[in-house]
C-alpha cells in the first residue's frame, strides 16, 4: 500500500478528533479529561466541513462563531465531517491559537503566548517551550480521544451524533 492511500484511509480518525474536541469544548468546558490538566480547548472562527458526495464538496465556515451556527451543524447532520478547523488552547492566563487539520494531524500557523524574556537566547528558548508546551496539550486530549475510542467506539459515535442533533435543535431555535 502506498503511503498516500495509508494516510487517506486513516483521515477519518483525524475527522473524528476534529468532532470531538469541537463536541467537547460544548459539552465538558474543552477539558482534556486528564488529571491534573486545567487547560481548555475550543474550536474557534474557522471550520471547513468535507464530503465526497453531494453538489457541495466542501464548505467553510468563518467569522463570528461558526462553530455554533445552523450553517455547521446541518453540514454535519448532513455527513459532512471537519477537514480542519482553527483552534484554541486557554491554560491559566496562557492561549494558543492554531489550525489543526484532519488528514494528518497537521498542527499549522500557531501564535504562541508572548514571552516575558528580553534577550534573543531567552526567548528563543522561552517560544521552543511554549510551542511544545502547546503541542503536548494537542498529544493529551488526542490520547484521550484514543482511549475513549477503542474503549468504547459505539458509544463515542453515538455520543457525537447525538450533540449534532442537538446543536441542530437548539441552532435552529434562535
Amino acid at each position: 500500500m502506498k503511503l498516500l492511500e495509508m494516510i487517506e484511509q486513516g483521515r477519518f480518525l483525524g475527522e473524528e478528533f476534529l468532532l470531538w474536541l469541537w463536541m467537547r469544548g460544548f459539552t465538558n468546558g474543552g477539558t482534556s479529561g486528564h488529571d491534573g490538566d486545567t487547560s481548555a480547548c475550543f474550536i474557534d472562527d474557522e471550520v471547513v466541513l468535507v464530503t465526497e458526495w453531494g453538489d457541495v464538496k466542501e464548505l467553510s465556515l468563518r467569522k463570528g462563531n461558526p462553530q455554533e451556527s445552523l450553517e455547521a451543524f446541518e453540514a454535519l447532520s448532513r455527513g459532512m465531517r471537519p477537514n480542519r478547523a482553527k483552534a484554541r488552547i486557554l491554560a491559566g492566563d496562557l492561549e494558543w491559537a492554531f489550525m489543526l487539520g484532519a488528514a494528518q494531524l497537521e498542527i499549522s500557523a500557531m501564535k504562541l503566548p508572548p514571552t516575558q524574556a528580553k534577550d534573543l537566547h531567552g526567548r528563543l528558548s522561552d517560544r521552543l517551550f511554549l510551542l511544545e508546551e502547546g503541542i503536548a496539550h494537542i498529544e493529551r486530549r488526542f490520547a484521550t480521544f484514543l482511549h475513549r475510542r477503542a474503549r468504547d467506539c459505539d458509544g463515542l459515535l453515538s455520543d457525537m451524533k447525538a450533540w449534532v442533533s442537538k446543536g441542530l435543535a437548539q441552532s435552529a431555535d434562535q
